[in-house]
């Protein structure tokens, strides 16, 4: 009879024994009361507490969807069929004089065409590197910066008065100067010379051979006079207008970096996610998690901690403390309430994130009740046995 009264007695003292022995019990993270008084943290001041609904998921959802306006404005190519010679650059240059000729003849390796007018090819010539070719009795012709066109008008008046009513055509045989680089997750990484018409991003990638991981694990990064703008493969694909025309010396790089959330606490599992370049949200991170351990966890205690971007939450920024250039905020939802199930469904998840589930309150009582199980049937059984009396 000791071990049954010594069950009793605990089961009596139970709540002021777990109120004495909570801090020793087992948990697998912080409770619910001390993640909700996070702003008062001392070892990493500025943290800051925000309640999610409806209106600020879908708020986060959308500033994430809509690219940052003055990236969009410095990669955006107000002239992609301009194309602008430079020193490398393989020029040919075609000039027709009007009979009678003056300055070319048909013994000047030139052609008579049926009009009587003269056609003298000169030979291709790369643009020195002082960005100038040589045209015959018109010198030295600055060539770097300026189109074809451009060029083609500089030797027709640099010829006028020498030839006959000259015209003049110049074309680009081979494009050493200006080109954009593709790196990274592609078959073949190359110098993809940039041609009249532009090249467009995925131009670019399909000249590098296409990526080599699946298009929703790929995120692809511009980068140009060290500014960078990234965007998921699979949204450049589906939308016409984040497919940008590169300009010369642009660095794009196809990234195969899976973005990945942890996941702790109250859930039928803990690990590390890996998610698509496109994103996931909260309800979706859960789910891939195997969703809240209903024996455990406190639906009224699901969080997200992140660093987030002063610009994305400027209220906050002018609120809080920065940490690194970024705030740290503690994202707070309610699962017991039937519209932040609407929420989960719009809140982005950002890579490096971590969503933390709390556990119920009632699972300390049943641990602790647990503990005692272990305490009084050993001294049970050593009863029976007469070893204690």
């Amino acid at each position: 009879m000791p071990s049954r009264r010594l069950f009793l007695i605990a089961l009596g003292f139970g709540p002021f024994l777990l109120a004495g022995c909570s801090a020793y019990l087992p948990y697998s993270g912080p409770r619910a009361a001390r993640v909700d008084h996070v702003e008062h943290n001392q070892e990493l001041r500025g943290i800051r507490l925000v309640d999610v609904d409806y209106g600020l998921a879908h708020f986060l959802r959308t500033r994430l969807d809509v690219p940052d306006p003055s990236a969009a404005r410095f990669f955006t190519n107000p002239s992609p069929s301009r194309y602008t010679v430079g020193p490398g650059d393989v020029l040919e240059v075609h000039i027709w004089e009007a009979p009678p000729a003056m300055l070319f003849t048909t013994a000047v390796a030139s052609t008579s065409t049926p009009s009587g007018s003269v056609m003298t090819t000169i030979p291709p010539q790369m643009v020195n590197a002082g960005g100038k070719i040589f045209v015959p009795f018109a010198g030295l012709i600055p060539c770097a910066g300026k189109t074809t066109q451009e060029i083609a008008d500089e030797i027709r008046r640099d010829l006028q008065g020498k030839a006959h009513d000259p015209q003049v055509v110049v074309s680009l045989v081979r494009n050493r100067a200006q080109s954009i680089s593709v790196v990274g997750n592609v078959k073949d990484s190359k110098q993809v010379p940039l041609e009249p018409g532009g090249v467009s991003i995925l131009q670019a990638l399909a000249a590098a051979g296409g990526v080599v991981e699946p298009v929703s694990k790929i995120t692809i990064q511009v980068s140009r006079d060290g500014q960078v703008l990234r965007l998921p493969l699979e949204k450049v694909i589906s939308d016409p207008a984040t497919n940008l025309s590169l300009r010369a010396g642009d660095v794009v790089t196809a990234l195969y970096r899976p973005l990945h959330v942890t996941v702790m606490g109250a859930t039928r599992e803990t690990k590390e996610l890996d998610f698509e370049a496109t994103g996931i949200n909260l309800a979706q991170a859960l789910a891939r998690a195997g969703g809240l351990n209903g024996g455990e966890a406190d639906a009224r205690a699901v969080y997200v901690f992140r660093m987030e971007s002063p610009e994305l939450l400027p209220t906050l920024a002018k609120e809080g403390k920065l940490v690194d250039g970024k705030i740290p905020v503690v994202f707070r939802f309610n699962f017991s309430n039937p519209a932040t199930l609407f929420a989960a469904q719009q809140f982005p998840i950002q890579s490096g994130d971590l969503i933390y589930v709390a556990s119920a309150p009632v699972t300390d009582l049943q641990k602790f009740l647990g503990l005692i199980v272990q305490i009084v049937y050993p001294i049970q059984g050593l009863t029976t046995a007469g070893v204690i009396k």
